[in-house]
Parts: structure tokens; sequence; C-alpha cells
């Protein structure tokens, strides 16, 4: 990390200084020098301050920092640019801070703002950051520390020389490990506690596992709390053998009662099946009844059976008839629609040859119709010729007329455009004019503006003392609530110190002893002794404690009143100077008004408003504005009259194209009607248009077309009417034929059915052959009633027979007292059952208890194994050994060594070999202090002592060397910090003159490998020996400014 650029803005003594690196690039050493208090500290805190968001010395915020003299308007801002690696980076920073508002009066809390701009090697920017948690993780990431950590290494404060030095070593263990990266380490013990812890949650929840098992064991007796799991475990077993014997013997009475059940049910299923036979007996007379009691219907049945079947071997012949009589009706019907339409035909013909003699009569008058035809379409050519020229001398006016309009509208335009080229030369005429007036403005503007600028002043001065007499007058109310509450506070300490006099004097006086003295008022005789209230110690102890409480209570609150009162006399001190600065700028404002109104006319109402102001300011742009439009649009003019000089030429050509072109038409308009006047006297009815004659020749063809078409289709349908006529006498003699046909044959048909219906055994005629014909769909169903009704009365005859040999010789069975006897023992049985299957349950539930309280055992003792290797790994790495020193340290004695080995390199130089750094290898009382402590080698005294018994100069000279060797180490690091800077504030001073000399050979030899050294010192040795200065200088009023000198 190398810095740039600092701007510090409102940050201290500082209102907007950029601080520039960059001009000490040809020698990286330079020395900031300045008078104390200055602000030389300061460029830490800002630096600081941009990175981390808090200051060097951590003993300001930001939001304290900010300046006191900064106006209330402007803000406080920090703003860094470094490079680290290849890319450079832009940091900017503003606290939170009161800021007065843009519009209207008082502040407003402006909160804290942040921006980290990430530039490539070019300088393009590659990314934003706007959140202060990402910027604060990004540059946590990018350098590998914090603040603490940056002011130890980089960055050494006042003060803070001897911090790392002497840091003990857990302090010095969280630096080098974000220098180094051995997070790692700490990584691996942070995992190896966890699964520690995790590995005896697990060990702890399997033992409240096994607990759980245990508590669901079935107990046939109770057992004491005080056996453990593995008493318990054989407890079960004993029970477990002893309940499975009882089991076999359940089991065999269980056995028993079974049998028996079995030969009962065996007996009732034969007893069962006599009742059954008895039973299906009694139904089956019951059914042969109902069958006797159905023969008669059965035997009507037949009979129309055979009917059916009679009528449906002669359903044909029936049908032919039905058929004939059918086709005999219709063609009845056919003949008396033929005979009716051979009239209607007689009828047409009849008019059809009337109206072939009317058209007859009509041919002498369409022959003249046709001779008119043919005059009319003879004229219609010069009809024709008469519309074209009447269209063209139409046309031609319309043109004329156009043409006269466009000629009078282009004359207009000319004389528009005249009239703006003369408007457009009036106003470049006014240039000068103008020009003189807006600079006269201008310098009435800038007075004004000055005016305007101590006007604010004043009313921000005003503001502030409305303000601090309001704030007054709240903390003078304040100041005499708290003198009245002080007041009361000490009036309840004097009352409680009385009390507890009294109470230590009642006390005494119970130990008084005869003719010895009171230690109060020297008296040897008692007498009122025993008189006096007898306190306990404790009541005594507690009127004290309350007491001392209360005077705290007096004490804070006498502090508040002090705090109030010296509140009160700062505002009056600050109220007395700021009338004093306000009467200041109202004179200069008074000043600005009559210097205004004497030299410019400006006539302000007084007294002064913010609105009258306001209507000065705005009269001000209006006329400005005014002026700047005047301008432009005198430069538009100037621009716009060469346009129209031009656009004048153009103009006068087109008006006379234009009237050259109106004269050639009024020339071809009277050619035109000339020849119009010839055609018509050529016309018979020069009145009609050509559309009207074209409509009339039309007309006259349509009508002679219509009658020849008429009498054309009147011959056809005369024609077509005769031919229809003959084909229906034709078609009535086919039909008497057909018709005397089919009679013959329902004769014939009819004979033949009479004849089988009186050779019939059945009695019947042709009508209840017809009836019983509807009736024959439902001989199929009689049919198999019938077949049923048999097959019924033959099974039952057989099914009766053999009961009767079944149960010959048998009686009905009582069936009561038995089946009584088979629930009996069927209850006995489910009993015995249920108490049979609930134990079998409980030993299996206690076998599979058994079983895993076993398996949780066994997995207990391997996590045992576990835990124990985890713990001696854990304890190793995390330094609960002898040496007291974790993996993580140990690494880190290593890079430490190589660190001091480089140091004692430089502190050889700087100290003429007398100390030299040693890695103290001893094991400290706590972890704390072991492992990362440094002491050092004193080759005076020929012995070691500790880094905290360095003088201030020693200890300076020290952590110089440490600081330099330590940055240098950790960038010959694969992957270490990469540290290009190191800031020095104060320290110079304690050196001897031989140690200072050692001092800058060993920064300038850090100088030639590259690193950028900064330095403050009031040593005036080192101001000659660095001539690359950074100078803070002050102005007498707080505030400072920086210069540079370079070589």
């Amino acid at each position: 990390m190398k810095p740039l650029t600092l701007t510090l803005k409102n940050f201290g003594p500082y209102i907007a200084e950029t601080i520039d690196f960059t001009k000490f690039e040809d020698s990286s050493l330079f020395l900031i020098s300045g008078k104390t208090g200055s602000g030389k500290t300061t460029i830490f805190d800002g630096m600081s301050y941009a990175l981390f968001g808090e200051s060097s010395g951590k003993l300001r915020q930001g939001k304290e920092m900010r300046s006191t003299f900064a106006d209330p308007s402007e803000p406080t801002e920090v703003h860094l640019s470094f490079s680290h690696g290849d890319y450079f980076y832009e940091i900017t920073r503003k606290p939170e801070q009161e800021l007065y508002k843009k519009r209207g009066d008082g502040t407003r809390t402006q909160s804290a703002k942040i921006s980290l701009i990430v530039k490539d090697h070019l300088g393009k920017e590659l990314r934003e950051y706007t959140k202060r948690r990402e910027v604060d993780q990004f540059i946590q990431e990018l350098l590998h520390l914090d603040a603490t950590q940056f002011a130890q290494i980089v960055l050494l404060p006042q003060g803070e020389f001897r911090t790392f030095l002497i840091a003990n070593s857990t302090d010095k263990e969280k630096v080098l490990r974000n220098l180094f990266g051995t997070q790692l380490y700490q990584t691996l013990n942070e995992q190896l506690k966890d699964q520690l812890k995790t590995v005896n949650k697990e060990i702890e929840a399997t033992q409240q596992t096994i607990q759980a098992k245990m508590d669901q064991v079935y107990w046939q007796e109770q057992i004491t709390a005080e056996e453990t799991t593995e008493q318990r475990l054989a407890l079960v077993d004993q029970q477990q053998k002893a309940m499975i014997t009882q089991q076999e013997t359940e089991k065999n009475a269980l056995s028993v009662l079974q049998k028996q059940k079995q030969q009962k049910e065996q007996e009732k299923f034969a007893l069962e099946e006599l009742a059954n036979a008895f039973t299906k007996q009694s139904q089956l007379k019951q059914q042969k009844e109902e069958l006797d009691q159905a023969k008669e219907r059965i035997k009507k049945l037949r009979t129309e059976e055979q009917q059916l079947q009679w009528v449906k071997n002669h359903q044909g012949l029936i049908e032919k008839i039905d058929e004939k009589t059918k086709l005999i009706s219709m063609y009845d019907h056919q003949l008396k629609s033929n005979r009716i339409e051979q009239e209607t035909q007689v009828n047409l013909i009849q008019q059809l040859e009337k109206i072939k003699k009317e058209t007859l009569d009509q041919v002498a008058e369409m022959t003249i119709l046709k001779e008119k035809v043919s005059t009319l379409q003879f004229q219609i050519p010069l009809y024709e010729e008469k519309e074209k020229v009447a269209s063209m001398i139409e046309k031609n006016q319309a043109k004329l007329k156009t043409s006269a309009i466009q000629l009078s509208e282009l004359k207009a335009i000319q004389a528009s455009t005249e009239e703006a080229y003369q408007k457009e030369r009036m106003i470049i005429d006014g240039k000068a004019k103008i020009e003189k007036e807006q600079v006269e403005l201008e310098r009435q503007q800038d007075q004004w503006f000055a005016f305007i600028e101590n006007w604010d002043k004043q009313q921000q001065l005003e503001s502030k003392k409305v303000s601090l007499v309001e704030q007054l007058e709240l903390i003078e109310t304040e100041l005499k609530q708290e003198k009245a509450e002080k007041e009361t506070i000490y009036k309840n300490v004097a009352d409680q110190k009385s009390r507890w006099a009294k109470m230590q004097i009642s006390r005494l006086s119970l130990f008084l002893v005869e003719g010895e003295p009171c230690p109060v008022c020297g008296s040897v005789e008692h007498p009122n002794q025993k008189e006096h209230q007898e306190f306990t110690l404790e009541e005594i102890q507690s009127i004290e404690d309350e007491l001392n409480e209360t005077e705290k209570t007096a004490q804070k609150q006498e502090a508040i009143v002090a705090k109030l009162q010296a509140q009160v006399t700062q505002i009056k001190q600050r109220q007395k100077e700021l009338q004093s600065e306000l009467e200041k700028q109202t004179n200069k404002v008074n000043s600005f008004v009559e210097q205004l109104q004497e030299k410019q006319n400006i006539l302000l109402a007084t007294p002064l408003t913010s609105t009258g102001i306001d209507q000065v300011t705005t009269d001000f742009k209006t006329k400005s504005t005014k002026f700047e439009f005047e301008l432009e649009r005198i430069k538009m003019a100037e621009k716009n009259i060469s346009e129209l000089e031009k656009t004048l030429e153009e103009q006068q050509l087109t008006v006379l194209e234009h009237e050259k072109i109106v004269q050639e038409n009024q020339q071809k308009q009277e050619a035109n009607q000339t020849k119009l006047n010839t055609i018509s006297e050529q016309l018979s009815d020069g009145q009609l248009s050509l559309a009207e004659v074209t409509t009339q020749k039309q007309q006259l063809e349509q009508q002679v077309t219509q009658w020849e078409v008429q009498k054309q289709e009147n011959e056809e349908q005369l024609a077509k009417v005769k031919e229809n006529h003959l084909l229906l006498k034709n078609s009535e003699t086919h039909l008497v034929n057909e018709q005397q046909s089919n009679l013959s044959e329902k004769n014939t048909l009819e004979q033949q059915l009479s004849k089988a219906i009186e050779q019939s055994s059945f009695g019947l005629d042709e009508n209840v052959v017809r009836v019983l014909l509807r009736e024959v769909p439902k001989l199929d169903e009689i049919k198999d009633e019938l077949v049923t009704f048999d097959k019924k009365q033959d099974q039952l005859t057989f099914q009766l027979l053999e009961l009767e040999k079944k149960l010959e010789n048998k009686e009905q069975p009582e069936l009561a007292s038995l089946i009584e006897e088979i629930e009996q023992l069927t209850i006995s049985i489910q009993t015995k059952e249920a108490n049979y299957y609930q134990q079998q349950e409980k030993i299996q539930a206690n076998e599979k208890i058994q079983k895993q309280v076993k398996e949780l055992i066994a997995s207990i003792e391997e996590q045992w194994e576990e835990v124990t290797a985890l713990h001696q790994l854990a304890a190793t790495v995390n330094g609960d050994n002898p040496r007291k020193t974790s993996l993580e340290r140990y690494v880190l004695q290593t890079y430490l060594e190589e660190v001091l080995k480089v140091a004692n390199q430089r502190l050889g130089l700087l100290t003429n070999n007398r100390y030299q750094f040693e890695l103290n290898q001893d094991s400290g009382s706590y972890k704390n202090q072991t492992g990362l402590e440094i002491n050092v080698y004193d080759d005076n005294a020929g012995s070691t002592r500790s880094a905290h018994t360095l003088s201030g100069g020693e200890s300076f000279i020290a952590a110089l060397a440490l600081a330099l060797s330590l940055a240098e180490v950790i960038q010959q690091q694969a992957g270490g910090v990469l540290i290009e800077a190191l800031f020095i504030d104060e320290g110079f001073g304690s050196l001897d003159e031989e140690a200072l000399e050692m001092a800058m050979e060993a920064l300038e030899t850090i100088e030639n490998e590259g690193r950028m050294i900064g330095i403050i010192s009031h040593v005036s040795e080192l101001k000659a020996r660095i001539p690359q200065q950074l100078q803070i200088k002050t102005n007498g009023n707080g505030q400072s400014q920086v210069t540079y000198q370079t070589a």
C-alpha cells in the first residue's frame, strides 16, 4: 500500500488541503514539520479515517475531527488515493455531521457517506462500492490489517512506538496472523473445538437416549433409581427368562381349551345339518303347493301358445294382403293427381296461345325502334367530342384560376420577405446600444451579488443570535430546576446525617460505664442511659449506606449545576461575540445599501426583507435574460439577412414565370371554345349530354331485346306444356292397368286366408286372427315360461323323495345348550389369548430395547475413543500443553524469529552492537504471555532482559528496527502483505547524536530500497539532513496550510 494524495476538507485545522505524496517520488524519505498543534498528526488521522473510519490513535471519531471554523453549510470530507499492487484506489469518507439547511433556517443531520473506486493500471474505473460494510470488508481483505494493526506496522503515531514491541503474545499473534496469513491454524483450532463439542453433545444425546430406552422397559416389579444401566440390563435378562417360562404354561392351557371347543363345534355342525334338512323339506312342500295352484293358468297358456304358433305360420299371407291393399290405395291417389294435372296443362296451353298472338301484333312497332337506335349510334362520336372539348375548357379554366391564385400568393410572399428583410436590418442596427447596456448591467450585478453575500452572512448571524437566545432560555430554565433539585438533595443529606448521628449516639450510650467520661459530652455520670433507643449495627449500616448514596447523588447534582452554569456563561460570552460580529456585518450591509442607492438608483424597501431582495435579484436575472435573448436575436438576424436577400431574388424569378404561364393558358381557352361551338351546330339536339344520349340508346335496345326474348320464351314454353300433357295421358293409361292387376291378386290372397281359417281347429275369424297377430312377439316368452314350469315341477318331485329317505325315523334337533357351551369356551380362549399376546409383546419390546441399548453402549465406547483423540489433538493445537504454545503460535514463532534475525542487523548498527533481540523461549504463567515475548540481550551488562525495561529512546530505536524489519520480511513471504510506506510520528527527540545518526542511516538504507518513509519531528538535525519536506504552516486563526520543499 502506497499513498498518492490525501485531501482534507474541514478536517481538523484544514479547510481544503491536498497532500500530494507523489512530489516525493524522487527521494522517498521526507520530513513533515510544523509547530506543535499545527496539524501534523492530523494528516495521519485523516489517512487512518479514510481507510478504517477512525483516527490513528482512536482518540477521536470522524465527526469529532470537524473543523471548529468550518462553514456551517460545508461538509467535512476526507479523500485518499493510493496504489496497491497493479491497481489504484480512491476512497472518500464523510462522517455524520450537522449542516445548515440549503433552504430555510436551522440545521440538518447528514448521515455518514462512503465511496471506494477501484481502477486498473491505466486509470480505467473497474467498479465502485458505496456501502460501509462492503468498503470496510474490501479494505480489510486488501491490506490484511485493521486500524490498530495499521498503526502498529505502517503508521506509528505518538506514544505507539513500543506498542507492538512490548505487546503480549496474544496481541502479537492477532497482528502477525493477518500479516503472515496463518488464519488457517486458528480455523483448524476452532474446527477441532467445534468437533469436540459436537461429539460430546452426541455422547450426551446417546446417554439420554439410553436412559429414555430403559425408562420404556416393562417391569413386573418396581425397581430402585440407584441401579446402573448395566444392573438394569441384568435384571431385564432375569425377568425375560421368567416371563418366557410363564408363557409356555399359558400356551399349554390355551391348547386344551381350543381342543374342547373344536369337539363341540363338530357336534354343532352335525346338528345344524339335520336342522337345515327339516327346514328345506318344509320349504319344498310349500313350493309344490304353489305349483299345483298354477296348473289351470298353465293349461290356458298352452292353448294360447298353439294359437299364436298357427298365426305366426300364416303371418306371411296376411302381410301380402296388406301390401296389395296399400298398392291399390296408392294407385287410386296417383290417378286422381294425374287427371287434375292434365286439366291444369290444358288451361296453360290456351293462355300461351293467346300471348303468342299478341306478340306477333307488335312486330311493326319493334322495327321503328330499331331504326331510332341506328340513328343514335351514328351521332354518339360527335357527342363524345363535344364532352371532351367542354372538359378541356373546364379543366383549363380551373388551372387558369389556380395559376392566378398562385401568382397572387407569390407576390404576397415576396412582399412578406421584403418586410422581414427590413425588420432584420432594424434589429442589427440596434446591436451597439444593447451591448453597452449589457456591460452596465453586469457591473451592477457584481455589486449586487457582493451585497447579497454580506446580507446572507448577516441573516445567518441573526439566526444564530435567535438560536442562542432560545438555547440560553432552555438552559437557564433547566439550571433553575436543577438548583431546586440540588437544594432538595442537600436537605435530604442533612436530615440523613442528623438521623445517623442520633443512631450512633444512641448506640454508644449503651456502652457507657459509670465513672468513665462520655466521648460526646465528657460527663462521668450517665443517668439517662437506659432511656435511649437501641439500634442494631445493621440499621446503622443501612442508614450509613443511604447517606453515602445520597451524598453521591448530591455530588452528581453539583456537577450538573456547575456544568449548566458553565454553559450559561459560555452562551452569554458567545452572545457578546456574536453581537459584535453582527454589528460589524450590519454596518457593512448598510454601507452596501447606500452605495447601491447612490450609484445605481436601486430602490430597496426598508426594512430590508428576503422578499424585497429576492425581487431585486429576480429583476436583475430578468434583465440579464432579456439582453442575452436580444443579442442572440441579433446573431440570428445577421445570419438570416443574407438568406433573405437570396430568397428575394428567387421569388422575383418565380413571379415572372407564373405570369407567363397564365398568359399561355388564356390563349388555349379561347381556341377550345371556338371548336365547341362548331360541334354543337352539327347535333340535332345540342342540349343533350353524351350520357343522356347513351342512356336513351340503351333503353331502346333493351326494349327491343326484351320483346324478342319474351317472344322466344313463350314459344318454347308452349311446346314444353304440350309435351307434358301428352306424357300425363300416357301415365294415366299405365296406372289404370296396374290398378286392375293388384285388385285381382288381392282377391286371390283373401280366398286363400279364408280357406286356411276354415281348416283350423280353433274356430277363428279374420278379425281375431289379426288381433292374435299383434300378440305373436310374446310367443317365445310363453314357451320359456312353460319349459321352466315343467322343469321346476320335476326337480321338486325328486328333491322331496330324497329328503323323505334322509329324514326317515329322525326328529328336530335342540341346539341352544350346545351353542351356550361353545360361547363360554370362546370367551375363556379369547381372555387367555389376549393375556398371552400382551405378555408376548412386552417380552419382544424388552428384547428390542435390550438390543438397542447394547448397540448404543457400543457406540458410546467408540465415541469416547474419538473424544480422547480429539481432545489430545485440540490440546496440542490450541496450546493446552506444558509449553503453553499453540500450533499457530509455533508457526508464528518461526516467522518472528526470522523478523528478529533481520531486525538484529539494524538494531546492532543503531546501538553499536549493544542490543540484540531474542525470542523468549520460557513458558509464562499464562498462554497470553508465552511464545511471542521479545527480550533484548544487553552486551554491556552481559545479560538478557525484557523489552519492557528499555528506556524511551532505546524503545524508539528498537521499535523502529522491528517495524522496518517486519515490513521487509512480510514482503519476502509468498502472499504476504505488500507494505510500501512507513510513517513515523515523533520519537527522534529522545535519541542522542550518535543514535540519531544511526537511525538516519537506517532510514536512508530503506529509502534506497524504494519504500516511502514519512517522519514527523522537531529535531533540527533532521530538517538539515532531509531536504524533502512537507511543511505545515498556521495563519494565526487555527487554520493550517500545506507547502512543499523539494531537493
